[in-house]
């Protein structure tokens, strides 16, 4: 088997996952770094046997690549991605993909204009319970759907936001809590649920840290099946939690920090409300709780990723996150700040435009306008 020649542009950080899971991988052959730090970029050389470019673009042009990961900063992801897919090199892009939805789609049309496949890093999409709540969904073992939930809390301190001068800022970051921490489980969130969201209504603060950005947010939101959701995301909930819950007429789903409880109802619950057996007031359903115990994957988090877009590239099909795939977050995280800074309802498709007008504001004033943008 022809093994993919493989760079990373960006090696200071979460590129290190990418080269330790491509080393780990038979489907690549590590050849190039790329790091404008050339302590980073030389040390990284060195360890993987791999040449060092302080200019990626230099990189692009004198190595013959199949795969380039991008794991810079935010605001670097749209701008490197495109030059990358336009020397037609397949891109697996770090979370988010771009900081706003008119970057993701360039990117996704140069992508499409050079046939080349473009990525994205959600690795959580390959977790256990991830994927079997994603098919107990689709496979409509709940049922019609009511309700769904997402509560993301973690904890950022002060100083973690010193550690780069990218971080907490509008114009470098593009947004706080919600589009670096919290893309993950949105991400996952809207995979499992399947049904696109049709509008949303948010509030988003700057409550205990001292960053332009916002560091909570609340949104109600509506999908196009008429199902009424809630998401609630803050970087400083102590000491941490992730819960989804999925119900619809025949169970609930419950995923908490990892495990998956589902509880079911016998009858469901539209046929509990018909049953008026007792002669007044009916019976609700009789519940059963389970615990779901999976089986650890073969691989998983970036070693999963890269092993998945390896694949892609190799079999010609789509990779499991996509462009398109990616572009969903994206879009999602944008309408939450776009409604938390104007105050109002926005619907989806988001208008690309206004957001961009709203972000530019944004950038400009560096700090959360909360009305009149």
């Amino acid at each position: 088997m022809r093994k993919l020649k493989y760079a990373v542009i960006g090696v200071g950080g979460v590129g290190k996952s990418h080269l330790n899971a491509a080393m780990d991988l038979e489907e690549y052959e590590i050849v190039a770094v790329a790091d404008v730090n050339e302590e980073f970029g030389k040390m990284a050389a060195e360890q993987y046997k791999a040449k060092w470019y302080k200019d990626y673009n230099k990189m692009l042009e004198k190595e013959e690549l199949d795969v380039v990961s991008i794991c810079t900063p935010h605001f670097l992801h749209s701008k490197m991605s495109i030059d990358t897919l336009n020397a037609g090199v397949n891109v697996l892009v770090e979370k988010p993909m771009a900081i706003r939805v008119s970057e993701a789609d360039e990117m996704i049309n140069v992508a499409k204009k050079n046939s080349v496949t473009l990525g994205v890093v959600f690795q959580h999409r390959f977790d256990p319970e991830v994927q079997y709540s994603r098919n107990m969904v689709a496979n409509e073992e709940l049922g019609e759907l009511y309700y769904t939930s997402l509560f993301y809390g973690c904890y950022r301190t002060q100083p973690y936001y010193r550690t780069a001068s990218w971080r907490g800022t509008w114009k470098y970051e593009g947004g706080g809590v919600l589009i670096n921490q919290a893309i993950h489980y949105i991400d996952s969130f809207q995979w499992i649920i399947g049904v696109r969201p049709r509008r949303l209504v948010s509030l988003i603060d700057t409550l205990l840290h001292e960053i332009e950005v916002e560091d909570v947010a609340s949104v109600s939101i509506e999908y196009e099946n008429g199902v009424k959701g809630f998401i609630y995301i803050s970087s400083y909930y102590y000491p941490g939690k992730e819960a989804i819950e999925i119900q619809g007429n025949k169970g609930i789903l419950k995923i908490e920090n990892g495990n998956i409880n589902v509880i079911t109802y016998s009858p469901s619950l539209r046929d509990s409300i018909f049953d008026f057996s007792d002669g007044k007031w009916g019976r609700p359903p009789e519940t059963s709780k389970k615990e779901i115990i999976l089986e650890e994957p073969r691989f998983k988090g970036h070693k999963a990723v890269l092993y998945d877009f390896a694949r892609a590239i190799i079999e010609e099909r789509e990779p499991m996150v996509s462009g398109e795939e990616g572009r969903k977050s994206v879009e999602i995280v944008n309408a939450i700040i776009m409604s938390g800074v104007t105050g109002r309802f926005v619907s989806f498709p988001i208008d690309v435009q206004e957001y961009d007008n709203v972000y530019n504001k944004l950038v400009e004033a560096r700090k959360i306008i909360r009305e009149g943008v």
